[in-house]
């Protein structure tokens, strides 16, 4: 779903700020020589691009550099800026090719730079919605550091979103994002809160943060119609973060699975008691009675838990949809589709009162 996507490269965003390796310019390894000027005009010409802070005019400075000092030892630097320049544009397109011809062009350059490079490149390739290239580099940054965060937080998002047809495949991509996810989860439990922000600022984004982790599994769980785990882990994914819709959605779909599951078996269990019924009409033999007693007795009190699952699980899909369509976005149609099914199913075919009760939902986001 295109819009999951573009709702991990925000979080991708935010798990670069806290990040421990936040810097915007990765640093050189203290053993390694301090790269120099080679004549004061290229010096100058350094330190005005470094300190120019539009990043429009500091990427055609950056571009021109290379052009000009072409053997110059700044080079690495070079190639970051412009990168970085390239993406607090939003362009993509050029954080793609920049990163290609850094590649090529500084080969050797260190772990610390690679992750500065190809963390921007998984966000641009996402951002494009290029799922192959956004796991190709996803991969390559964990091959760096198996904790890389944005890396774990983009993998676990994105791996359930695109399975494969053949079963195999799809349960080891599954199990994989599932990998991923924990990981992930470990990193953000592991951050420390950054000195510029306040206790309540740092609370709100590591919960963005966890509300991802959380959502990701959520979907693994959902995919393998494992309705009871995707709506506990949707349930805290919308507790710790409220604007996302399309979690809102997800928790609706595993609620009104998890009330048609219930309706079925409450089916199949009345069906169980006519036939134990009627079968205990038929029978004489003391022992043989008395064991039909027994099951139909618990059957009784598997109806009755069914008869109260039913309604509890489409009041809560019920609700959560109506939360995901207050919210808009791209899950919006498909959430008010099944809202309006639900709703008229108990609302006696009718509609009345539903645009009152998104309304309410609405209210209820701001007050928690």
């Amino acid at each position: 779903m295109r819009g999951s996507m573009k709702w991990v490269v925000g979080i991708f965003a935010l798990c670069l700020l806290l990040s421990p390796s936040k810097g915007i310019y990765a640093q050189v390894a203290a053993e390694q020589k301090q790269p120099q000027a080679k004549t004061k005009a290229e010096y100058d010409a350094y330190l005005a691009l470094f300190n120019e802070q539009d990043p429009s005019k500091k990427s055609e400075l950056a571009t021109k550099f290379l052009t000009d000092y072409p053997d110059t030892e700044f080079k690495t630097y070079i190639y970051q800026m412009l990168i970085n320049s390239y993406a607090q544009l939003g362009n993509a397109a050029k954080v793609i090719e920049t990163g290609d011809r850094f590649s090529t062009d500084v080969p050797a350059a260190d772990n610390n730079t690679k992750k500065f490079v190809f963390q921007r490149m998984m966000s641009a390739y996402q951002q494009q919605n290029n799922f192959d290239k956004t796991v190709e580099y996803g991969e390559k940054l964990l091959a760096i550091d198996p904790k890389d965060l944005p890396s774990l937080l983009t993998l676990s998002s994105i791996l359930p979103e695109r399975l494969p047809q053949d079963e195999a495949k799809r349960n080891a991509q599954l199990d994989k994002a599932l990998d991923y996810a924990q990981r992930a989860q470990n990193e953000v439990n592991s951050l420390q809160k950054p000195a510029q922000i306040t206790e309540q600022q740092w609370t709100v984004e590591k919960n963005k943060l966890l509300s991802t982790v959380n959502s990701s599994v959520g979907l693994v769980h959902l995919n393998r119609k494992d309705y009871n785990q995707a709506s506990k882990h949707y349930e805290e994914s919308t507790r710790l973060a409220k604007t996302n819709p399309i979690d809102f959605y997800r928790l609706g779909i595993s609620y009104t699975s998890l009330a048609r599951n219930a309706a079925k078996d409450l089916n199949e269990i009345v069906a169980s008691m006519n036939q134990v019924q009627t079968e205990l009409q038929n029978t004489s033999d003391a022992a043989a009675k008395q064991e039909k007693e027994r099951k139909l007795q618990e059957l009784k009190t598997r109806s009755q838990e069914s008869e109260k699952q039913f309604p509890e699980y489409r009041d809560k899909a019920i609700d959560s949809l109506a939360k995901s369509v207050y919210l808009k976005g791209v899950t919006e149609q498909q959430a008010r589709t099944q809202l309006e099914q639900l709703y008229k199913s108990k609302n006696n075919n009718s509609l009345d009162g539903l645009d009152s009760l998104i309304a309410q939902a609405g209210e209820s986001l701001k007050k928690q």
